[in-house]
Formats: C-alpha cells, structure tokens, sequence
C-alpha cells in the first residue's frame, strides 16, 4: 500500500471509531456529577376501616317529654365494601327505665367520617317497640371512635335521644 493509501485508511478507521463512540461520549456529561436519586412518592394514608366488632359506652338524654339523662353501652359488628357500611348493633341503656334495642346500621364512610342511619327493636321494662334514627362517628384512632346519634323510640311513650358515643374498635376485616 502506499502512504497515501495508509493515510486514507488512517482517516476512515478513525471517522469510523469516531462515530461509533459517539453516543457513549454524549453520555459523558453524567459522568462525575451528582448521582440521580428518584425522589419516592408520598404514600397515601389508607382510608380508616369500620369493619369489625366495637364495643363502647353512651351517654345523653332525652329531649322531649321528661328529660331524663340516659348512659349505657353499647356492641356491634361493621362489614365495609368500598365506603358503604353495614351492620348490627345492640344496646342497653339506664336512666330512669332501662331500655335496649337490637338495630341495623348501614352508613357512608368517608375518610375518617362515618355518616349512618339506624333501626331496629327497643324494649324497656314494660313494653316492644320500634327505633330509628342516624348519626355520625369520627375515627380519632385506628381503633378508637366518637360520635353524636339521635334515635327516635316508639314505645307506649315515644321519645327522643341525642347521645354522645365512645367507642372501641377491635379490627376484623378490611375493605
């Protein structure tokens, strides 16, 4: 070959690595700098269960008629799909007549907030009768609630009740 052949043949090859290497020298710039970290997302708080069995105590009065001032307790089971809750309660209360009541509760869960009505038996010590009514309850824990509930008995007197709720939560299901 002759020099002016090599010379040529110097050129391309080297054109030719040139432009194969091309793409790992643009690369270089993040060489020597800071590493990229990604950033991880916020995990979203899971909204708050109510399923499962509570138990709880109540205290509130009625609020026409006589106004007698009622306390007692209360225990239930919650099912959940999505925010619709369901379920059943029991109570026995204590004031001037003891009175209990056997009831349903279906409700909406938002977040933290449930929203429910509810009805169901009420017996006192003298009479059957019919309850019904709604309220609200706030999850201040995972396993601890509060809330406000006006319940309307139909017994041989009829009466209403607003009473404030406490209640524990012991689990038993997710969504």
């Amino acid at each position: 070959m002759t020099g002016k052949a090599m010379r040529k043949l110097a050129i391309l090859g080297t054109a030719a690595i040139l432009a194969l290497g091309a793409p790992a020298i643009s690369n270089a710039a993040d060489l020597g700098g800071k590493a990229h970290v990604p950033v991880p997302e916020p995990i979203a708080s899971a909204p708050a269960t109510w399923a499962g069995t509570y138990l709880g105590g109540h205290l509130g009065g009625a609020v026409d008629g006589d106004s007698d001032v009622l306390g007692g307790a209360q225990l239930g089971y919650n099912w959940q799909n999505g925010g619709l809750v369901y379920g059943a309660e029991g109570d026995i209360s204590f004031g001037d007549d003891t009175v209990g009541t056997i009831r349903g509760r279906l409700g909406l869960a938002n977040q933290s907030w449930l929203f429910f009505g509810t009805a169901g038996l009420a017996i006192d010590e003298n009479d059957e009768g019919l309850v019904a009514g709604g309220g609200l309850e706030y999850k201040v824990a995972d396993n601890t609630s509060l809330g406000v509930e006006a319940l309307y008995y139909d017994l041989d007197d009829s009466f209403t009740v607003i009473r404030g709720r406490l209640n524990w939560h012991f689990g038993g299901g997710r969504y």
